[in-house]
């Protein structure tokens, strides 16, 4: 099993440094996907995804996009957990919903692990207050320049490698 794989399955079990690293991984690897997901949800306003054990609807109304996931066999999702609002400069919106997905992405792995050998706990749906595309993220919410010092500190090297080795 790859480490990736087995990431898939920690679920509640995942390191903040793990998700971090997960994120820049699933930016890595899913960059081209997430490019032509972003064309298809600025067309249609609507887009359905999936990874690990969780379902995903991404809307989109106007400038603002929001995604509400569910465990996958289940009916009900939890609705709008997270929104971002879009720039109006087709580049920049592209962009940031590339972003948007991959934190999307880590949050539902986080939420709906694979079956694995770490039980997991029935509760609520867990998310970040500050996305890690939010410098604020790295400064626990006291200003973007601190977050911006504080990600260029972060180390992630050895989990990345770990990542990228399959």
């Amino acid at each position: 099993m790859s480490f990736y794989e087995e990431l898939l399955t920690l679920g509640q079990h995942l390191h903040e440094h793990e998700r971090l690293a997960l994120y820049k991984f699933l930016l890595k690897t899913k960059g081209n996907t997430y490019k032509s997901d972003a064309l298809e949800l600025l067309n249609s306003g609507e887009l359905r995804n999936a990874i690990a054990n969780g379902e995903i609807f991404y809307s989109l109304k106007g400038n603002l996009v929001c995604y509400s996931a569910r465990k996958s066999g289940s009916t009900a999702y939890q609705e709008d957990l997270r929104q971002v609002k879009l720039s109006h400069i087709s580049k920049l919106r592209i962009n940031k919903l590339i972003k948007f997905f991959a934190q999307t992405e880590v949050d539902v792995i986080w939420n709906y692990p694979l079956q694995g050998r770490n039980p997991q706990e029935e509760g609520s749906y867990c998310i970040l207050s500050y996305p890690y595309f939010d410098l604020r993220y790295f400064s626990n919410g006291r200003g973007r320049i601190v977050g911006l010092v504080n990600k260029m500190k972060t180390n992630d090297k050895e989990i990345l490698t770990k990542l990228h080795t399959l």
